[in-house]
Formats: C-alpha cells, structure tokens, sequence
C-alpha cells in the first residue's frame, strides 16, 4: 500500500472531522454532554494527528531515510490503511444519520398548538424557530434538548466511541511496530528519538529509558550500578527461606537472586560475565515502566567461593513472607481455581513483560512457573489449603542466566527434569544451538496452558499406578507432543480458541514465514505481538 493512498484517505479524514466539531459548536448550549463528547472526539483526532505525523513525515527519525510507513511490512501497511479507512467511515456515517435525523427534525407543520398530540406537537416546535413570538422561542429551546436527548446524542456518542475504537487499535498498532525499529539501538539515536514531540504525545517513548540501559557502554554500566554493590553479610536471611530475609539495619523486606558468572585464568569474574551483569542489574534496578512486571533490585553482592552475583530485590512492606508462586498455586486444590477473566489478565502480564524485554532484545532464558511471583500473598506453608488466589500483583523473576539477545552464551547442560520440560526441545540437557528469542515464547506457551487449564504440567496424566513421571517426559520430543496434545483436546474448552491458537503457535513456534528475519527477530517480535494481542489483549497504553 503506496504512503500516497494512505495519505489521501488521511486528507478525507481532517476536514470532515473539522466540520463535524464546528458543528458540535454550534450546539454547545446543549449542556456538559456535547462539550464532554466533543472534548474526546478532539483528543482522539489530535492523537490521530501526531500518528499522521509519525508514519509519513519524511526523515523524521534517525537512520530512516523516507518516511516510517514506507519502512513498514507489506501488512502492516495494510493494517494501517485499513483502519484509516474506517475511521473515514465512521465519520461519514454520523455525517449521513446526522442530516436524516435534522431532515426529520425540519420537515413539520409551522404552528404550535398545545392541545396537540405530543408527537405532533413536537413536530410543530422544530418549525417555530423562525418565529419571532418569545413563547414559542422558548418551546423550540426545549424541543432542540429534547431532541437532543433521543436523537441526536445517541449518534454523537456511537461516533466518538467509534472513533475512539479505531484510534485505540490504531495506538496498539504502533506498540507494536515500534518495538523492533532498527532506530532505537544506540545512545544518539535514543537522545535524538527523545526530542521528537509526537512520539512523546502518543507514549511511543516509554522505554527509552530501558533501551538506554541496554545500550550503554560496558564502563558507563558499570559506574551505574557502582553505588548499589554491598557486601554479602548485609543480606539478613529468614531462618526457613534463605533467599528470602531483610537487608541490615532495614526493615525492607527482600528476596536475592543468585546469577552465577564464569572466571578468568586468575579466578576473576570474567570481563564478559561482567559487563552482562552490570547491565543485568541497571536493567532491574532502573524499572520505571508499568508495563515491566518485575521486582526492583535495590542492592547486589559478590559471593566470589560460589562464583555468583546476589541480587536483592525488595518485597511490597505489606508481604508478611516470602511470595507465592505460580507453580504452588497451580499446585493448590481445585476450590482455589481462578476466574477466567483473573487467568486471561495473568496471562496478559506476563505476555506483556516479555514482550518488552524482548523489545529491548533481552532474553530471560529461564521462564518457568516456578519463577512467577504472587505478590498479592505470602506462601509460609506452601501446599496449605487456601481460597482462590489473587494474580493480579505478578512478577517475572528467576533473571540468573538472562542476556542480551546478541550476547556470548555459554550453555552449560541442565538434566534437571522440572526445568527442562519448560524448555524448548533444541535447549533440552546439552544445547545444540544458541538461545533465541523463539525458546522464550516456546516457555511461556508453557506457562500460558497451564494457566489456561489450571494445572502444572508436571501432573498431566498423572494417574494413580500410571506412567511415572520421568517416563510421561522421558524426552523432549515427547514432553513437546504432550503439551500440544493437552493444548488441542482441553485448552479450547477451558480458555477459549483464540487463547488456544496462541499456546499452539508458542508451542510449534508458528509466527509464519520468517526466513527473511533480521538478526534480532524485528518480524517474530512483530507476529508474536500480534498473537498476544489477538488472544488475550494488552493493555491500552501497555502495548508494545
């Protein structure tokens, strides 16, 4: 779809929007209900104004020679126009129920009589307005809010929240082909990025901030996260969970992650381990952004006899104990199920999270439902009975082998059974290839069936004397066939299609074709996007 065509619909659009709110001017006196719609009507149009101003001014952002929409997928572009297209129609329509109603409203008797029948009297106001007589001023006064009130208000207000609709697919659109753009990978371009108005007005610009951490040189990381570096004996820990405990001479409660590192010849964190840690940790120290459901880390400490970074984050004060996870409250029993709509949310948030750090190009690397934190309840007893749990204070944790997407990995082997069948069947034991970003969403379509069927994975068919668990996922092409089977036969009765579509697509990595992806997966994040949106929504400014 040529930037000419789009444009031209775009031209169709502003005058016709400009008459219509000339219009509504005219009507003001009609009471706070015009002047509120109005009001609205003009913020959605102003912020179609700044998207007018992102997609087709001509070498508006650093490393983009032409104009945005031009750069974009063949569909997208589509996509764009498409909408545009409806945003002309739904004012086109008020346009036309507009004149119907005031041809009705016009075409009467020219006297007033109050002796007539009440829709005849009615039809008689609407003339008298060209009447002198101060009686039958007023009538038509009343006429036109009575007319107001059943006609015309109930088209004003299916036009605005038309237009209101579009605008936000529109707006959740732009998430999404924002993330992967090729402008926001270094220092000067994210400063230059940081001046222009209309992305700021449309909240395009809400992690900068983040990409700036990522992006940073390796010494100014390090200066960054200086100040935040204390020793291992400042972390108090609870006598029951050791990584769970208080920072000496604080009363903030704080739960430590441990990142292991590698060592050089003379038994020194290495310079890499180094570097990707610093920024690890600026990463989750520097979490500004809503959308980013993860604890803060407030401190860190080297524990060189377990080659290891601790990173301590801090716990809401209201948390009377170490936090609940997904994995205990799948684990729970059956009167503890959530609702629909509570799962669907879950399952948005933690969509949404990785979505931007993949945004960003970090990958987790260890997603699991074991790393997802309730913060909504402590869990001091962790199988005890309890009421249905409450998921709407999540977090993703568990960042002790994330990385930069283009980063050196080592891949070390991991036999560990509860891990694995999270795992994509290329990182299963000893990893035959390098993590990417398709092994994160294979993850979390893990994660996402079971919070679809309220189970975890581990206790699919299990059966009392049946096949124990090493032998139900003996291996990884088994433990794949499993979950796609759970997936097709239960996942659409428990969560819905759209829902199911997702988990599948996660599980066989079916983004469609992406033999033409760049090196960080501009066009996967682009379709994985997509998907989420598709199926469980992301929220209004949330969207990537």
């Amino acid at each position: 779809m040529e930037p000419g065509t789009a444009l031209a619909v775009l031209g169709m659009i502003k005058p016709t929007a400009k008459t219509i709110t000339e219009l509504w001017q005219d009507a003001a006196h009609l009471g706070g209900d015009i002047r509120s719609l109005s009001s609205r009507f003009n913020a959605a149009n102003s912020e179609l104004d700044h998207y007018k101003n992102i997609l087709f001014t001509k070498n508006k952002f650093p490393g983009i020679s032409g104009t945005l929409y031009e750069t974009l997928p063949e569909n997208q572009r589509l996509t764009i126009f498409d909408i545009l297209g409806e945003l002309r129609l739904v004012l086109d329509t008020y346009l036309a129920a507009s004149k119907r109603y005031q041809i009705e409203r016009n075409t009467t008797t020219d006297t007033f009589d109050p002796n007539q029948a009440e829709l005849e009297r009615d039809i008689a106001l609407a003339t008298a307005a060209t009447s002198n007589n101060e009686e039958q001023a007023k009538a038509v006064g009343w006429l036109k809010k009575t007319w107001w009130v059943v006609w015309e208000k109930k088209i004003v207000e299916k036009l605005v929240r038309d237009f209101e609709k579009w605008i936000k697919r529109l707006r959740r659109l732009m998430k999404l082909v924002w993330g992967p753009l090729p402008f926001l990978t270094s220092i000067s371009q994210l400063q230059t990025l940081e001046k222009d108005h209309d992305a700021e007005e449309v909240g395009l610009l809400e992690d900068v901030p983040l990409r700036k951490l990522i992006v940073v040189a390796p010494d100014a990381a390090a200066t960054n996260v200086g100040s935040l570096q204390t020793s291992s004996s400042a972390f108090i820990p609870n006598e029951d969970h050791q990584n769970y405990g208080s920072i000496k001479g604080g009363s903030t409660k704080v739960i430590v992650e441990y990142k292991p590192y590698d060592v050089n010849e003379v038994k020194v964190i290495h310079e890499i381990a180094a570097n990707r840690i610093n920024r690890l940790i600026a990463l989750l120290h520097e979490v500004k952004d809503a959308r980013f459901k993860v604890l803060r880390c407030i401190n860190y400490f080297d524990e060189p006899p377990r080659r290891s970074i601790g990173m301590i984050f801090a716990l809401p004060p209201e948390l009377s104990g170490p936090p609940c996870t997904l994995l205990t409250a799948l684990s729970g029993s059956s009167s503890s199920r959530p609702s629909l709509d509570a799962r669907m949310r879950l399952a948005r948030s933690l969509s949404e999270t990785l979505l931007l750090l993949h945004s960003v190009n970090w990958l987790h690397k260890s997603i699991r439902s074991e790393i997802v934190l309730l913060l909504s309840e402590a869990c001091t007893t962790p199988l005890a009975p309890r009421g249905p749990h409450n998921l709407e204070q999540s977090r993703l944790s568990g960042f002790e082998y994330s990385r930069l997407d283009n980063d050196f990995t080592s891949g070390h082997p991991d036999y560990e059974l509860q891990r694995n069948i999270y795992r994509h069947p290329d990182r299963w034991d000893q990893p035959n290839e390098s993590f990417s970003k398709i092994h994160d969403i294979y993850a979390l379509g893990v994660i996402l069936l079971e919070i679809g069927l309220w189970e975890p994975i581990i206790n699919f068919d299990a059966k009392k004397g049946g096949e124990p668990v090493k032998e139900r996922y003996r291996d990884a092409v088994t433990t794949k066939d499993r979950l796609l089977r759970h997936t097709n036969k239960r996942l659409g009765f428990y969560a819905g299609e759209k829902y199911q579509d997702l988990v599948v697509k996660c599980l066989k990595g079916d983004f469609g074709d992406l033999s033409g992806d760049d090196k960080i997966g501009s066009q996967l994040q682009r379709q994985f996007g997509e998907e989420v949106e598709r199926a469980v929504g992301v929220s209004g400014e949330a969207k990537l």
